[in-house]
Parts: C-alpha cells; sequence; structure tokens
C-alpha cells in the first residue's frame, strides 16, 4: 500500500471474528457491528473512521479511550442537501395531492407555494446546513440559521445566525425550517411540541439530520393541529418506522426511509479521508474529521 508501507489487511472469516481483530488491529474502518466497549477497551487500536458523518453511535463510548474518532463529515453534504430541498420542494409544491390527481385522472390545481422571497430556516450549519443554505439562496430565499457558537462569522449564503437560545426565534420566523442537527445530548429532543406549535400555519419543517433530536409526539400533535403545515422526514425516532406510527397515514407529511445521504461515490470519498489520515499519521500530522467525543460531533 502506498500510504503505509507493508500494511496488513485483516478481515474477518470463520475462524476471525471482529472482535478478535480489534485486538490486533491499528486502524478500524467502517460500520463495526460490535459492542463499543471492546473497541473502547482495545490495546492496539489507534484510530477508528466511520463512513457516517453522525457518530452518536459510538462517540460516547469512546470518550474516554484512547482511540481517536474520525468521520466522513463533508461526503454526504451535497446529497442530504439535495434531499433536503426536494423534500423542501415536494411540500411546496404539493407533490401528494399532484399524484393522486394523476391516478385518478383529475385536471385541478391543488394550489402550491412559491419559494422565492421566502425565509428558509436552519437548525445546524456544518457542511450540510451550508450546502443547503447555498442550494437556498438559488431559489432567492433569506436564509437565517441556528449555530452552536454565534460568535463566529455567519457562513456563506446565511444572512443571520443564531445560538440555540434563538431557536424558538428562528421556528417562528421560518416559512421552511430544515433540520441537520447532529445527534448529542444537548441535542436529542430539542425540538418540542411548543416549537413546532410557534411555527407559521403555512411553514413546513423538513429533517434530515437526526430523528431523535424531534420529540416525534409532539411533532405528531403539532402536525393534526396544522402547525407546520407539512413535514419531510427522512429521520426518525425509530428506525424502520414503526407499521403504527400515525406519520403513515397523515395526508401532510412526506416519508422518505433514510435515504437522503445515499449515494455511490460515498464510500470512494469516505476511504480518501482515511487514506489522508494514515499518510498523516505516518508522517505525524494532525488528522482531518477528528470528533470531539465529549461534544459528539
Amino acid at each position: 500500500m502506498e500510504v503505509v508501507e507493508d500494511a496488513e489487511f485483516l478481515e474477518p472469516g470463520p475462524d476471525r471474528k471482529v472482535e478478535d481483530l480489534i485486538n490486533e488491529a491499528e486502524v478500524l474502518y467502517g460500520f463495526p457491528d460490535v459492542p463499543m466497549s471492546v473497541v473502547a477497551s482495545s490495546k492496539t487500536l489507534r484510530l477508528m473512521h466511520v463512513q457516517s458523518t453522525g457518530v452518536d453511535r459510538f462517540a460516547p463510548h469512546l470518550v474516554d479511550s484512547q482511540v481517536i474518532l474520525t468521520n466522513s463529515r463533508g461526503v454526504h453534504a451535497k446529497p442530504v442537501a439535495e434531499h433536503a430541498v426536494a423534500l423542501m420542494m415536494a411540500l411546496a409544491y404539493n407533490f401528494r395531492s399532484h399524484t393522486k390527481m394523476q391516478e385518478k385522472r383529475l385536471w385541478e390545481d391543488p394550489g402550491i407555494e412559491r419559494l422565492e422571497g421566502k425565509v428558509a430556516g436552519l437548525l445546524g450549519l456544518g457542511a450540510i446546513g451550508e450546502e443547503i443554505a447555498r442550494k437556498c439562496k438559488a431559489f432567492d430565499m433569506e436564509v437565517i440559521g441556528i449555530r452552536r457558537d454565534p460568535s463566529q462569522p455567519a457562513p456563506a449564503f446565511v444572512d443571520r445566525a443564531y445560538g440555540m437560545d434563538g431557536l424558538m426565534e428562528v421556528m417562528a420566523e421560518s416559512d421552511v425550517v430544515l433540520c441537520s442537527l447532529p445527534l448529542t445530548r444537548e441535542t436529542q429532543g430539542c425540538l418540542k411540541y411548543e416549537h413546532f406549535a410557534a411555527m407559521k400555519p403555512t411553514a413546513f419543517f423538513v429533517n434530515v439530520g437526526r430523528g431523535p433530536v424531534v420529540d416525534e409526539a409532539g411533532l405528531i400533535r403539532a402536525l393534526r393541529e396544522g402547525r407546520p403545515r407539512g413535514t419531510g422526514l427522512d429521520v426518525f425516532e425509530t428506525e424502520p418506522l414503526p407499521q403504527d406510527s400515525p406519520l403513515w397515514e397523515m395526508e401532510n407529511v412526506v416519508i422518505t426511509p433514510h435515504s437522503g445521504g445515499k449515494s455511490p461515490e460515498n464510500r470512494r470519498r469516505s476511504l480518501a479521508i482515511l487514506i489522508e489520515n494514515l499518510r498523516r499519521m505516518k508522517e505525524g500530522r494532525p488528522l482531518i474529521n477528528v470528533v470531539d467525543k465529549k461534544r459528539g460531533y
């Protein structure tokens, strides 16, 4: 291998489980289906690189370990942002009603909402949020957002940025709220009934981040009361979405099965980050995409 001379690749087989290899390997790549306690207690492991951006499954278990955790931040930004915009357009252009009318061969106009001049409220201004902002600006929308550190300059294409204490204000002001928040101790369940109830009766909510940042029961209650007007969800508190979830039957809900980040190029791009970090490890340089294990992103 070009990056690490004399590298040895360890793969599980009939006689060797992943758990055994973790106690021999220095680098772990992918989505290991093993207890994180095994990873955390490894005496040899130096680096774990995951193919996802979200690391809520891994970070809390590795806080006190020697293992450096890196993610694939940036790899999924464009496909997830495209998915968020697709859900936004499906809601604004009333595609569900149009599809039903097509099936019935009805030439009727169920009404649509134009996006030009509307306010897009972005919850999360990381790589995905910044890409969503860029795409919203292409629709001539005003873009506001929530970020962890509002003292930093607003990212490109974002007109105004607030801290988490501005969440209610952003929810109330926006015509479309697009969420790409990571799942951390601070964000879990942070979007509650009162936040959705504060939205305009004409507004929409889209979530392409993590399902558990939303109190789903609160969202369902608010949807039934007409605020927000509709929602597009790619992520859920429980996945797969249970068959008895009321969301399946709600006319003002568009559902996709956590498919927003899927792209044939993702594995290659994620592997490129790992290869760059192997090169940096060899040269003693700082790694890229290192996760703050305490913060969870």
